[in-house]
């Protein structure tokens, strides 16, 4: 897997996945989204959203049980 800035990434305990939030360095107006197999680092969904979009993203996520585990975003 190539090495990309993520602004954050969430987690879920005893969840095989984990979610990532990155920058598209073409476009900083756009997110890509990845629910990531932790044990083979397979991409099992990927979503291609509007930066703007990010809280509605992750509050579903944080519904499902996910919580940030680090960020990036300088906040």
């Amino acid at each position: 897997m190539k090495t990309e800035k993520k602004i954050l990434t969430m987690t879920k305990d005893h969840s095989p996945h984990v979610v990532t939030f990155t920058p598209d360095p073409q476009d900083s107006h756009f997110v890509d989204v990845r629910i990531i197999r932790k044990a083979t680092d397979e991409v099992k969904g990927q979503h291609y959203i509007l930066k703007s979009d990010m809280p509605q993203w992750l509050s579903y996520f944080e519904s499902q049980g996910f919580t940030i585990k680090n960020s990036d975003n300088g906040q």
